[in-house]
């Protein structure tokens, strides 16, 4: 499925490139690799921690790119999630007076995107039970570490900090700025739901790795006149039978009659993450949507096995005398995959990590 990324980014796109340049990243992400800054010379740095944090850091920044490829709305949240974080970290560790005073600074030079950042938090947690609750609450600042500054060169990690979250706070304003209509990602699978003969009337998964990227898409799929749209993710406290009686009932023990019997509405387009992507059946439909890659290949397999699967000749029989007009679906299986354009595979890596695996296996 074609999108433009440069269409849709623009000027962002030039910022994540320059933040992850695998040679010069901006992104140093001190609070992670505290080991860069460790001064103790009567301690020997143990190799394998060391190695380990700078993993860290290297899984942090593929994860962000990750995000990216997967939709704008679930980079943001990761933005969101690791300006907290920091903020955090500074809070702990900023102990002298002129230390506190800069970052209190910083946070009212950037009283808007803290302020969106406390609001998208109230939306995805509720409200705080203190209406004056900051940012960072004091069960965080509790489970911070404060490092010891006769072993670390804090006074670095601070000032390297502060560049970090000003880097956050530049993807933050740039973000608000994009509205789903610029979405190119977005729009082509709307297109796609609305002009291909089959994706347009009958039952299609669609599966994406990330939670925010679900919640969006159902959103904005509504907003756009998708009829029967459902989603489903980890964090769904609904029977999750329900949801699958409501995709794929025949296959499911039910029918569109014994729905409507019970007053549940059966659902065409469902969107899920990997919480569905094993062991269920849901071959009521025969159409499958990856909104993004996986890094695993078998996971894509799995996600694909969700509606290429054995039928069985009863419950076929029962669908197609219910529903004749999905006659010649039946036994007949396709799927899309959007792939990460050129720009961003360049950073990412992911489809020929993917392609290759997929080879071997």
């Amino acid at each position: 499925a074609e999108y433009s990324i440069k269409k849709t980014y623009g000027k962002l796109l030039d910022m994540v490139e320059n933040a992850f340049n695998k040679k010069n990243p901006l992104f140093s992400l001190a609070m992670y690799y505290p080991l860069v800054y460790y001064k103790g010379k009567d301690k020997a740095v143990d190799p394998f921690i060391n190695n380990r944090q700078k993993q860290v850091v290297v899984l942090i920044r593929t994860l962000f790119l990750k995000r990216f490829e997967s939709s704008v709305k679930a980079f943001e949240t990761s933005c969101e999630a690791l300006l907290i974080k920091l903020l955090t970290f500074m809070q702990k560790n900023s102990t002298t007076g002129s230390e506190k005073l800069r970052l209190a600074r910083w946070i009212a030079q950037h009283g808007e995107v803290v302020g969106l950042v406390q609001k998208h938090q109230v939306e995805l947690f509720g409200e705080p039970e203190d209406d004056e609750e900051d940012i960072v609450t004091p069960e965080m600042l509790e489970d911070a570490v404060e490092l010891d500054r006769s072993d670390y060169k804090v006074e670095e990690m601070l000032a390297e900090t502060f560049l970090d979250m000003e880097q956050l706070a530049d993807f933050l304003r740039e973000l608000q700025k994009l509205k789903p209509n610029q979405d190119d990602k977005l729009q082509a699978l709307i297109r796609l739901l609305n002009k291909d003969k089959i994706l347009k009337v009958h039952k299609v998964m669609i599966f994406t790795e990330f939670m925010t990227t679900a919640r969006y898409l159902k959103k904005e799929l509504i907003a756009a006149g998708i009829s029967g749209v459902d989603e489903v993710d980890s964090g769904d406290k609904r029977d999750r039978g329900d949801v699958l009686k409501q995709f794929a009932p025949y296959y499911n023990d039910s029918s569109t009659a014994k729905l409507q019997a019970v007053g549940l509405e059966e659902s065409r387009v469902l969107i899920a993450t990997d919480v569905l992507s094993e062991g269920l059946n849901l071959q009521d439909a025969t159409r499958l949507i990856n909104y993004d890659l996986h890094w695993n290949p078998v996971r894509l397999m799995q996600r694909i096995g969700r509606v290429d699967r054995r039928m069985n000749p009863e419950i076929e029989k029962q669908m197609v005398i219910d529903h004749p007009e999905v006659k010649n679906l039946r036994g007949k299986v396709a799927f899309w995959n959007f792939l990460p354009p050129n720009e961003l595979d360049t950073l990412l890596a992911l489809y020929g990590r993917v392609a290759h695996k997929t080879l071997r296996i």
